[in-house]
């Protein structure tokens, strides 16, 4: 039987080999070598030809011939034997065949392992299929009391339907989720701010979560709060607040009681909007009278009593947490300088603060309070002592109610003219009166009312502030107090102040989380 003979068209120059594994690098560009790489892929090309020793009878050194397929070249092999045309070698390419029995191969050990994973359901199962570390929150003392509280798993169960489940209820999880494993166009379009049924394993512990607009887009927890990064909760970043204010169209459609909508935020160096106290030039509604540039630059401010000046901390002092400060106070913070000494004869005698009832009542009862005094100060007639100091008020305001008067609402800041040797002049008021620093009111009966001083514990409501992180920084850098004379001054700095270090010039974090809190539902106004 003959052999069968190639077909017409054939090259034997060009021959691909498709049923090896690799093929020649140079056959993309038509010049494939005719012996072709080795099964491992290494190219095997090193001449045209592999010239043959020819001797002749009686020849002892003999001639090289040269073997190319198609005749011989025109100058035939080098004198050592070595073909004149060498072949530069290439990186042989794998084929399809090799292609197709690596896909294979890694399909084969996959689904083995999965299923090894599935149906044999090892005690490590969990730890395979996990996708990293669950945070502290999700996974100490406290989430354990909380999940048996709420009747949940304390493992993969708590968030995952299927987590701990054997193989039919995850197949069956798997087939009843929206979109399903087989609805193909809707995962392809599937984002990943949209809610899925995970969110519901997130409100059994967290039902009392507000967003901070009722009508805001609904998002995903994990969108914003990224599980499994290790033991701590991913912070939110930028990307996910920027999602809706960094969106002309979404926030074009949130209301914000009848004004425009909010502008569109990406950093808070360069498009944050200003503050609103400014743009709305709010005013601190204390009426209460208070001057701050008097009290730090004043001349007549006297020395506290260890002789040091007086200056904003000595007023201002940190809560507990460090963040936030407490409330000025009288007794604390005032008194020091403000005597509420009424008889400038007697400093033993002063009037109590903060309510103007005790103040009516205690004026009313001088004479015990002077009787009291003289008992404690050791003098001999108690009554002469009360009488003389009595009389004593009485010539200089006349009967007790006009001393009443005078103390809630004078507020002369020198007292009665006083005649020392040969000079006269006025001596200053030790108690000026209630007037002098509240704003007094008379009621209807005649009595007096005191408006009560309002202190607003924050003017930024939805932002977080801590001022222990800013004790490197001088008070007057944010708070222009040395020129403030008004107590209607809300002495905070504006935007352009903190982006001088909240920004990236600054080298101070600047994300959106670092001052807002997006669970914080917003104050209606």
């Amino acid at each position: 039987m003959s052999e069968q003979l190639p077909a017409p068209d054939f090259d034997a120059q060009n021959y691909a080999r498709p049923n090896q594994n690799y093929i020649c690098g140079h056959a993309c560009d038509g010049n494939a070598c005719r012996l072709g790489p080795d099964q491992k892929g290494n190219c095997r090309a090193t001449a045209e030809c592999k010239p043959v020793l020819k001797l002749k009878e009686g020849e002892t050194k003999g001639r090289w011939v040269c073997t190319r397929t198609g005749g011989e070249c025109e100058f035939g092999p080098l004198p050592d034997g070595s073909c004149c045309k060498p072949i530069p070698k290439c990186s042989p390419v794998p084929t399809l065949r090799l292609w197709r029995g690596r896909i294979t191969l890694a399909v084969v050990a996959a689904s083995c392992g999965v299923l090894l994973v599935i149906l044999g359901n090892p005690p490590w199962r969990n730890n395979f299929i996990s996708p990293g570390v669950v945070s502290d929150p999700h996974s100490g003392a406290a989430f354990a009391a909380l999940a048996s509280t709420n009747h949940l798993n304390q493992s993969c169960g708590a968030c995952h339907v299927a987590g701990n489940s054997g193989p039919n209820p995850m197949i069956h999880a798997a087939l009843r989720a929206d979109p399903g494993v087989f609805d193909l166009k809707k995962l392809a379009l599937a984002k990943a701010e949209e809610p899925t049924a995970i969110d519901s394993s997130c409100l059994k512990c967290h039902s009392g979560r507000n967003v901070h607009q009722p009508n805001a887009p609904q998002i995903s927890c994990s969108f914003c709060h990224a599980e499994h990064q290790g033991k701590v909760i991913a912070a939110t970043t930028d990307a996910s607040c920027s999602f809706c204010h960094g969106d002309v169209a979404k926030m074009a459609v949130v209301p914000r009681y009848n004004n425009p909508p909010p502008p569109v935020i990406h950093h808070f160096a360069d498009d944050h909007p200003q503050f609103k106290f400014i743009t709305e030039k709010l005013r601190d509604p204390d009426s209460l009278k208070f001057n701050h540039a008097l009290h730090l630059t004043g001349t007549t401010i006297p020395k506290l009593p260890g002789g040091e000046k007086l200056d904003c901390v000595f007023c201002h002092q940190p809560d507990a947490t460090g963040a936030l400060m407490k409330p000025v106070a009288f007794e604390k913070n005032c008194r020091v300088c403000h005597s509420l000494q009424f008889d400038p004869e007697t400093p033993q005698l002063q009037l109590p603060h903060g309510n103007v009832d005790f103040v009516s009542a205690y004026l009313r009862s001088l004479p015990k309070q002077y009787l009291d005094l003289a008992m404690k100060l050791g003098s001999a007639d108690a009554n002469d002592f009360a009488a003389k100091k009595l009389a004593g008020l009485r010539m200089q305001f006349g009967d007790g109610e006009a001393l009443e008067q005078r103390v809630f609402f004078s507020t002369a800041t020198f007292g009665p003219e006083a005649q020392i040797g040969t000079l006269s002049g006025a001596t200053r008021s030790l108690f000026p009166g209630c007037a002098y620093c509240h704003e007094v009111k008379t009621s209807a009966a005649g009595a007096a009312q005191i408006t009560k001083p309002v202190q607003v514990e924050r003017w930024l409501a939805q932002a977080k502030f801590n001022h222990a992180k800013h004790l490197n920084v001088a008070c007057a850098t944010c708070h222009d107090a040395v020129h403030s004379k008004d107590t209607a001054d809300i002495l905070l700095p504006a935007r352009e102040t903190c982006a001088v270090c909240h920004s990236p010039r600054g080298g101070v974090a600047d994300t959106c989380a670092e001052c807002h809190t997006y669970h914080k539902p917003l104050l209606a106004r």
